[in-house]
């Protein structure tokens, strides 16, 4: 009886925990931890390609989008997501998430050239006359 209610106690205890299946055999760079990602609960409507999907592994069933989040935030970093499309079951269970990449003007971190600095002079341009 005492193995059974320290099995049901550990349990308890066991970190949320989903899989990542790849969606091609193209691979992504994976990004740093803490990298910002978004969880969606609808497709985006620009342009995104699919990375992988998340399957729910192990531990308590994530009932609300902010537990979905915590339990799949580092998948989808190393993955090199920038946001997850999560899936409710019936019972209400984020326990499925399709990780995705931006494209084109949906994609962040690149600057358009408009934004970058103006070009270094180069050492054959005199400097300016006093």
């Amino acid at each position: 009886m005492k193995r059974l209610l320290l099995l049901a106690l550990f349990a308890g205890c066991v970190p949320t925990s989903f899989t990542l299946t790849p969606a091609s055999s193209r691979g992504y760079l994976s990004k740093p931890g803490g990298c910002p990602i978004e969880i969606l609960t609808a497709p985006p409507t620009g342009n995104y390609e699919e990375v992988g999907v998340l399957d729910y592994y192990n531990g308590k069933e994530p009932k609300t989008v902010d537990a979905f989040k915590k339990a799949v935030h580092e998948k989808a970093c190393q993955a090199g997501g920038d946001a997850v499309i999560a899936t409710a079951n019936d019972k209400g269970q984020y326990t499925r998430g399709s990780v995705i990449h931006y494209l084109g003007d949906m994609a962040t971190g690149v600057k358009p050239i408009s934004d970058s600095p103006p070009p270094q002079a180069t050492d054959s341009d005199a400097p300016p006359k006093p």
